[in-house]
């Protein structure tokens, strides 16, 4: 396992913008945008599931280093932002997605 794998840059940056249009699919970023905000806890903890389950079958697959996994946390975020998601929703999504792969060994 390379810390700097470099080939896999366009398979991590695809993966990542796939997991943030899955996400927005089953969350959309209205529900998070609408003042007062009519977020579903239960719809949010399973559109989390399927993402975070989603990403770590990725790891596991691809086994992503240090870089794979900080690359897919950088597009996946930043792809949140172009779909319109607040901030916070961003950074605390990101964050559990960061956490969830990097605490996942490799097969």
């Amino acid at each position: 396992m390379a810390i700097f794998d470099f080939g896999k840059r366009a398979l991590v940056d695809d993966f990542a913008l796939k997991l943030a249009a899955d996400l927005a699919q089953r969350y959309p970023p209205d529900l998070e945008n609408e003042k007062p905000r009519r977020r579903n806890p239960q719809r949010l903890a399973k559109a989390f599931d399927a993402t975070f389950n989603s990403a770590i079958e990725f790891q596991r697959t691809n086994r992503l280093g240090i870089y794979g996994k900080a690359r897919l946390g950088n597009t996946f975020k930043w792809e949140l932002k172009r779909l319109g998601y607040p901030d916070d929703f961003v950074d605390l999504t990101t964050g559990s997605l960061i956490n969830f792969v990097a605490s996942q060994r490799s097969a």
